[in-house]
């Protein structure tokens, strides 16, 4: 009996194991493969990366020693941009949050009134987006050129934005002490996070 038990048993283990094999060589699997690692050109500087086209071109964010924010793009062959450095940006703090397949790039900077402001950045040229003069941050673009981010509007609590067409539109999750809308991909689908009260 109680070897039939055990024969019992491993059968089902490895009929457990055959079930899992094969569910993990289906479509549905996925693996992560490193393909590079990188720091932006020069010494000491603390690299940021924080979004990818569909071309490979990285938009980010480094630090340098001195504590100052730049942001920069990383061409798939591994060029870098010089610093992308918003020209009201008095305090030395810009951001690169985003980037699409046009090389548009999205980000922030921080004022002379200490206030977050958002940017586009294109052919070395600066568009400046702030709805709200006090806290604007653009977050993520798609390719058709709408864009994402957040935002304090009067109310005081950071909301999440979606720009469609020009159309802008806020949202919240209740109770959230802030919501950050972070991409916005073809279909105007975006991911957001929150930080919770």
């Amino acid at each position: 009996m109680k070897i039939s038990i055990r024969l019992f048993g491993c059968a089902v283990g490895f009929a457990a194991l055959a079930v899992t094999g094969a569910l993990a060589q289906s479509p549905l699997a996925f693996s992560f493969q490193l393909v590079t690692t990188f720091d932006y050109p020069g010494s000491g500087n603390q690299t940021r990366p924080q979004k990818i086209n569909d071309m490979g071109d990285i938009a980010g964010v480094f630090v340098d020693t001195s504590a100052a924010s730049f942001g920069f793009t990383r061409r798939s062959n591994g060029v870098f941009s010089p610093p992308i450095a918003d020209p009201n940006a008095t305090s030395n703090f810009t951001e690169g949050r985003g980037i699409n397949n046009s090389r548009l790039v999205c980000g922030d900077y921080l004022d002379s009134a200490g206030a977050f402001e958002g940017f586009f950045f294109s052919h070395n040229t600066f568009t400046n987006y702030d709805p709200f003069p006090t806290f604007t941050i653009v977050l993520g673009v798609n390719n058709v050129g709408d864009f994402s981010g957040s935002d304090i509007p009067t109310g005081g609590i950071q909301e999440a934005y979606l720009n469609i067409g020009g159309t802008l539109t806020e949202f919240s999750i209740a109770n959230a002490t802030a919501t950050l809308a972070y991409q916005l991909n073809a279909t105007n689908q975006s991911n957001s996070w929150v930080l919770a009260r």
